[in-house]
């Protein structure tokens, strides 16, 4: 054994207590002693430990740290001998954590170089970090959301395409396939299509590169036989679990005991990232605009990601709502940094689709800042940076500058709660045409960002509101005859009406004619009812259950929406692969007959309750 140096002794002594440490030869565990460092961490401090970019295994010496998610929830709290960090190690991923320091501690650091020498090195050093892998991920999937990445299965992401070779068949072809198909690896079948190996890039590197293989060789006798497999119907956790078990990357996909597809450790991290709850924690992770540029590049994967899944429209809209809010929260903190704290209470306020958490593939932004008083024109300043600050932010970010002004930066959407109330007493009391038009984006507002002090300023604006428009009859008749004024696209025999002509011809814009219809139905209802709620499918709820709209009707309008707006989303994500602007514009020609009846089943029920909102509140004005 190598002699152990005086200033190692301590921690040597430390490291053969501490499973799966003590596992270790002795000359491997003074060698895994000498790349260590160390560091010291002092509480409440706002450093950032972890840097993804960089896995790194972290044993606490002494101190007290606590992991959490993006949301801040605590996951777990790490005291003496204890780890983490071996999750990114062990897949390359982050999990969107951060690490927080709760008392003051030393932390020791194993680069990820070291690490993969250790599990090379010690079978019992390798299998106790994949089993509290595998505990970690369990524990994990029981506090997250069933359309968390992890719990997709195998088939919702394997390829739908199989890239083979037969075992005959010469190295060299077999190479120029997976160059040709673009394939970091070939499942390897005989003549009955059964599978008989594998062979990978990594397989083309150690044994016939470095070894000098002729490469007309048959690629039978380089390949890896009786590769391991999974099930279609297997979960994404399992599949994770089986690589870092086996320290492999990929993995052939069967279906009925027959192999289908491939599925790739590339493919389970792609999926990972696609996940909002790490889209999230890369959000508040970012130090400057251009990385939310670059992480908001991933939010047509996440929406593409969650139509596979088949999330409901209604769930799907609040998990792309939500990437939107952090993101505008984030801005917002970004802003205070370079600008100063507020001189006043604020909240951020959000309007049109982020406020009714409905947002899809093509939003822009719609926004306003309510402040606690009148501003001086030195308060005003800073908010007006603020504002175009996060303006600017979000349009880099793609919710691009709503064409009509409306947002925080504009200086008619940034005022104080006296001119809020001012503005919506005028449009609910005086109601003009532009005032009307201006309630389907207004009256959807929710708040983003509430800072100290401000915490009852958003209900001291909107409480009065639903008071004074639940009193006024004349204001809900306009806006029901308002809500009339667009009707669904059927004709007199119920035949679906597609664009005489323009960029859409023979489409139907399912947006304007099918979603607004509803999210104005509802909203009317709400405001009549002195309802708070602003997502659509809330309000739909809220009125039903106050008796407002019968269970029947209301139950068909909820059935309707979440149709019409789950064949948009579709029809979204279809143009998102073929890399296309998304849009709103649907050709009954590239639908069914089944679904084509079922969209004109759906826009009879938003024709018939268009006609009941008339009949309850359409008598305001005789």
């Amino acid at each position: 054994m190598t002699s152990c140096p005086p200033e190692l002794t301590e921690v040597v002594g430390f490291l053969s207590q501490l499973r799966p440490f003590d596992q270790l030869e002795n000359d491997t565990l003074l060698h895994a002693a000498r790349q260590l460092k160390t560091t010291y961490h002092q509480a409440n401090s706002q450093e950032q430990i972890l840097d993804y970019n960089n896995p790194t295994l972290f044993i606490v010496r002494t101190g007290v740290f606590d992991v959490r998610n993006a949301d801040g929830d605590l996951l777990d709290r790490v005291t003496e001998g204890g780890f983490f960090g071996f999750l990114s190690l062990l897949t390359g991923d982050s999990g969107g954590h951060t690490l927080h320091v709760f008392e003051d501690g030393l932390l020791h650091r194993l680069d990820q170089q070291s690490f993969r020498s250790l599990r090379k090195a010690s079978d019992e050093f390798d299998q106790y970090f994949v089993h509290a892998f595998e505990q970690r991920l369990r524990v994990g999937l029981s506090k997250r959301e069933e359309n968390s990445a992890w719990a997709t299965r195998i088939d919702a992401i394997m390829s739908p395409r199989l890239v083979s070779a037969t075992p005959e068949m010469t190295i060299q072809h077999a190479a120029q396939i997976m160059t040709t198909e673009n394939v970091a690896s070939l499942a390897i079948l005989n003549e009955q299509s059964d599978l008989v190996g594998i062979f990978t890039d990594k397989d083309c590197r150690k044994r016939v590169i470095a070894q000098n293989v002729d490469t007309q060789q048959a690629i039978e006798s380089v390949m890896t036989g009786d590769p391991i497999t999974i099930d279609h119907m297997a979960m994404v956790h399992e599949a994770n679990i089986l690589m870092i078990r086996h320290q492999i990357k990929h993995l052939p996909v069967t279906v009925n005991g027959q192999v289908q597809s491939m599925v790739t450790l590339s493919d389970l991290i792609r999926l990972q990232r696609s996940d909002p709850v790490l889209i999230i924690g890369e959000i508040h992770r970012a130090k400057q605009v251009d990385e939310l540029k670059k992480i908001s590049e991933k939010i047509p994967e996440l929406l593409l990601h969650l139509i596979k899944l088949d999330v409901r429209a209604d769930d799907l809209g609040r998990i792309l709502t939500s990437v939107t809010s952090a993101l505008t929260r984030h801005l917002i903190t970004l802003a205070q940094q370079q600008f100063g704290p507020p001189p006043l209470p604020f909240v951020w306020l959000a309007f049109g689709s982020q406020g009714r958490q409905d947002q899809s593939a093509k939003s822009d932004q719609d926004n306003g800042l309510l402040l606690a008083q009148e501003p001086s024109p030195e308060q005003d300043h800073y908010f007006k940076q603020l504002a175009e600050f996060v303006n600017f932010g979000l349009d880099a970010c793609g919710y691009v500058y709503c064409p009509g002004g409306i947002m925080a930066q504009t200086d008619e959407w940034r005022l104080s709660l006296s001119a809020w109330q001012h503005k919506f007493h005028n449009w609910i009391n005086e109601p003009s045409s532009d005032a009307l038009m201006r309630v389907s984006i207004f009256f959807d507002m929710r708040p983003i960002v509430v800072s100290a002090g401000a915490e009852n300023l958003f209900a001291d604006l909107q409480n009065p509101i639903l008071d004074l428009a639940r009193d006024n009859s004349i204001f809900l008749s306009l806006l029901t005859q308002n809500a009339n004024d667009i009707r669904p696209p059927l004709g007199v025999f119920s035949q679906l009406m597609v664009e005489r002509g323009g960029e859409h011809k023979h489409t139907l814009d399912v947006k304007k004619r099918g979603i607004m219809p509803i999210n104005d139905i509802a909203r009317i209802h709400a405001l009549a009812n002195g309802v708070s709620a602003v997502n659509t499918r809330d309000r739909l709820e809220e009125v039903i259950r106050l008796g407002a709209l019968n269970e029947h009707d209301g139950r068909n309008l909820l059935d309707a929406h979440e149709y019409i707006a789950h064949q948009r989303l579709l029809h979204q994500g279809e143009q998102l692969k073929r890399s296309q602007a998304p849009d709103n514009h649907l050709n009954p020609k590239d639908f069914s007959a089944l679904t084509n009846r079922h969209l004109k089943d759906a826009f009879k029920v938003v024709s018939d309750a268009q006609t009941g909102l008339k009949q309850a509140y359409g008598g305001g004005i005789s």
